[in-house]
């Protein structure tokens, strides 16, 4: 697998949430393509958390190294602290998220055009 730079990865993924609004807004969209859209939804949000764990414990990683300075002068730490508490509260939101567009899609699911 070729070696992805994750700045550019996650721009292209902002960028195509954009465009998919964007696609969204005016288009007349049958049931099976609003079922297909939101399947690909579920998997987004149920792929985020491995994404923000991994991001909290790059950090950690980072301020155990002293590689973080913050440019006010105060140590680091008790930004990396909060950062990495709100990254954990954002995944347990995002459980919740999850269940709630499975809601949704699953009976999207079952639906057809006519």
């Amino acid at each position: 697998m070729p070696n992805t730079d994750p700045n550019k990865t996650a721009i292209a993924a902002a960028e195509a949430i954009r465009k998919l609004n964007h696609a969204t807004l005016n288009q007349t969209l049958p049931a099976p393509a609003i079922s297909s859209i939101a399947q690909a939804l579920v998997q987004l949000v149920e792929r985020l958390p491995q994404t923000l764990e991994q991001l909290g414990t790059q950090l950690r990683q980072r301020q155990a190294e002293g590689a973080i300075r913050m440019d006010t002068r105060e140590n680091p730490a008790a930004a990396v602290a909060e950062t990495t508490l709100a990254l954990d509260d954002t995944v347990q939101h995002l459980a919740d998220v999850s269940r709630s567009l499975h809601q949704a899609a699953s009976p999207l699911f079952h639906m057809a055009a006519r």
